[in-house]
C-alpha cells in the first residue's frame, strides 16, 4: 500500500533532482515518470483485485504507437524523429499521470 504512493513521489524527486542537476538539458525531469507511474498503477490493480494486465497493456499500446509513428516518419521522410519521439513520450507521461490519478479515485 505504501509503495502505491511512494513510487510516484520517488519519481517526482528524481525528476526535480534531474532538473536541478541539468538545467540546460534537452530533456525535462518529468520525462522519467512513466515507469514509476506504471508500476504504481500495477500495484493499485493488484490491491483492488482488478485485472493486472491494465498497466502493461497500456504500455504495450504506446510501444505499438511508437512503432507505427516511426514507420510513418520513415515513409514520409519529412517528420523529425526526435520531435516525434518527444511528442509521443509526452503523451505517455500525460496519460500515465491521468491513469494513476483515476485509479487512485477508484481505489477510494
Amino acid at each position: 500500500m505504501l509503495l502505491i504512493f511512494l513510487l510516484p513521489l520517488i519519481g517526482l524527486l528524481i525528476a526535480v533532482l534531474l532538473n536541478k542537476l541539468f538545467p540546460k538539458a534537452q530533456f525535462r525531469g518529468y520525462e522519467i515518470l512513466p515507469p514509476f507511474l506504471i508500476c504504481a498503477c500495477h500495484l493499485i490493480a493488484v490491491k483492488e483485485s482488478r485485472p493486472e494486465f491494465l498497466p502493461y497493456g497500456f504500455f504495450t499500446f504506446f510501444i505499438l504507437v511508437i512503432i507505427f509513428a516511426v514507420s510513418e516518419a520513415i515513409k514520409n521522410k519529412n517528420i523529425s524523429l526526435d520531435k516525434l519521439f518527444r511528442e509521443i513520450w509526452d503523451l505517455l507521461t500525460m496519460n500515465t499521470v491521468f491513469w494513476y490519478v483515476g485509479l487512485l479515485f477508484l481505489m477510494i
